[in-house]
């Protein structure tokens, strides 16, 4: 394709075929688009003889064949005689203006609704399985929209979803293309303009012409605007719009959703829960749209976000199970509401241990669960019990988990720390989510004989247990997996028997001295 663009750019420069009107100064002869080619020209016998000429040549070099069928000839101000003569002499078929790329016509005027349905059709055709999701979320004008587009639009940081807003996008795009005519380069657009159209004034103070093209127009609208971020030194499309949009203030949960192993449908109804959009009893009695209000776990209080997700029975036992199986024994005790959870969520959940991402995984896993069983319950008649609710959420962070190389060593072991919680401990908790069946059996066996018998692993008590832990485990994970780094592991197995051995001798101290 280069050797053919040379060669038209060549033999258009030395006069075999004259320029397109406005294209001289540039040195326009052609516009490739994907696998489409388009050749401008004067609308002479001669100058079409020349593009040929140009072709047939190019197939002698690469024998590359122009298929004539297949080429089309759009012609302006060209007298029928000279038209007749140009179809004979090279089989093209006569087409007529706009050129049509994608299905939206090539046109100088602003584009309609009109021009783009064919390519709305294909947009819609591809985001069909998007249609559940369609209700989530609308303009500020839609009716019973449970979040704004405006909402919806904010950073992660500002408690949104990351969109951007399309109009914001396009402005920014737009300002950026005043940059590059500013600066005369960046395009062969840019490079017509400064030719042709900002040849003899500046864009400053350049009048707004009817004979422009509406894109033109609407860029010189926008001057004003523009002037004071340009002059600021903002150089990326992303500056740009970041200085435009709407911008809120930052909420503290936000790594609680947007963390690497995120599940997406679990963080799209966590999120909603978080900004108290989804549509609770309580919130559909404020709209009129139902009479009964009560919780369909416990049948007694109102269903709202803070009674749902904490303080009903049914939440708050799985929170407490969540908690116990990570450590935390007691810790939903100590928080009073919804508010507090969040806040302390927010401030402690921080860094990448297998902790941190089992807490974060479990509580979204949670409230997308206990949702999903509420509609069960209103729409389908159907309930799981607790045990079921439960295994469910132990089950979704054991698969989310397996097979990652996950750190877990950083400041939240710190935390349990002076919570007096032992490293060794939490590790051998930690199992109970990376696998189930049989393997969470022996772990609770393997853990109950060490807080009963603290030196019982010296005295080859706990040794079967062993062996079945370690065959369960090289079936499920491999302990590369399982422990991330092997010097780590050496490290903490180290400690542990180092501190079991000087309860030993403390023992055996205490035991001689009672003898004696």
């Amino acid at each position: 394709m280069n050797v053919l663009s040379r060669l038209l750019n060549l033999v258009a420069a030395k006069g075999t075929f004259g320029y397109h009107p406005k294209c001289k100064r540039i040195g326009l002869t052609h516009l490739s688009f994907a696998d489409d080619l388009l050749i401008f020209c004067k609308g002479f016998v001669n100058s079409i003889i020349g593009v040929t000429s140009v072709l047939d040549l190019f197939y002698e070099m690469s024998s590359l064949r122009l298929n004539a069928s297949k080429c089309e000839l759009f012609v302006a101000g060209v007298p029928i005689a000279d038209l007749e003569e140009i179809k004979l002499l090279t089989g093209f078929n006569l087409s007529s203006l706009p050129v049509r790329y994608l299905g939206i016509p090539l046109v100088t005027r602003k584009i309609s609704e009109k021009d783009c349905t064919s390519l709305i059709d294909n947009i819609k055709a591809r985001l069909h399985f998007w249609s559940a999701c369609s209700r989530l979320w609308a303009d500020k004008s839609a009716v019973g929209a449970r979040v704004s587009w405006q909402k919806i639009c904010l950073s992660k940081s500002e408690g949104g979803i990351g969109l951007k807003d399309l109009k914001t996008w396009n402005k920014a795009n737009m300002m950026l293309l005043i940059k590059s005519i500013l600066a005369g380069d960046g395009s062969l657009w840019v490079a017509w303009l400064r030719s042709y159209v900002f040849n003899a004034t500046d864009f400053w103070t350049a009048e707004i012409k009817p004979s422009m093209s509406w894109s033109l127009r609407q860029l010189l609208k926008m001057r004003t605007e523009a002037f004071p971020i340009l002059l600021s030194g903002t150089k990326k499309t992303s500056d740009i719009w970041n200085e435009l949009r709407v911008k809120n203030t930052k909420v503290p949960w936000q790594k609680l959703l947007w963390f690497p192993l995120h599940i997406p449908k679990h963080i799209l109804i966590a999120w909603m829960a978080f900004l108290d959009k989804l549509p609770t009893k309580e919130r559909l009695h404020q709209m009129r749209l139902i009479n009964d209000c009560t919780c369909n776990f416990c049948g007694d209080v109102m269903e709202n976000r803070n009674h749902l997700f904490f303080d009903c029975p049914t939440a708050a036992s799985l929170w407490a199970a969540v908690f116990s199986l990570t450590g935390l024994n007691g810790l939903h005790n100590h928080l009073l509401s919804w508010n507090d959870f969040l806040a302390w969520a927010s401030m402690f959940w921080k860094g990448k241990s297998l902790i941190t991402y089992i807490l974060k995984i479990a509580s979204t896993a949670l409230i997308y669960i206990l949702w999903e069983e509420r509609n069960k319950r209103i729409f389908k008649d159907k309930s799981r019990t607790f045990e079921e609710l439960l295994q469910a959420i132990k089950e979704t962070v054991g698969l989310q988990l397996r097979g990652r190389n996950l750190n877990r060593f950083d400041s939240v072991f710190t935390i349990w720390a002076s919570m007096c919680v032992e490293v060794s401990t939490i590790l051998v908790l930690n199992l109970k989510f990376l696998v189930v069946g049989l393997e969470g059996k022996i772990i609770e066996e393997f853990q109950k004989c060490h807080l009963e018998h603290p030196i019982a692993k010296f005295f080859d008590e706990c040794t079967e247990l062993k062996i079945k832990l370690d065959r369960c485990f090289r079936q499920e994970v491999s302990y590369s997996q399982l422990w991330g780094n092997k010097s780590l592991k050496r490290k903490v197995n180290f400690e542990e028997s180092k501190k079991l051995k000087e309860r030993l001798q403390a023992l055996r101290r205490e035991t001689a001295e009672n003898d004696s």
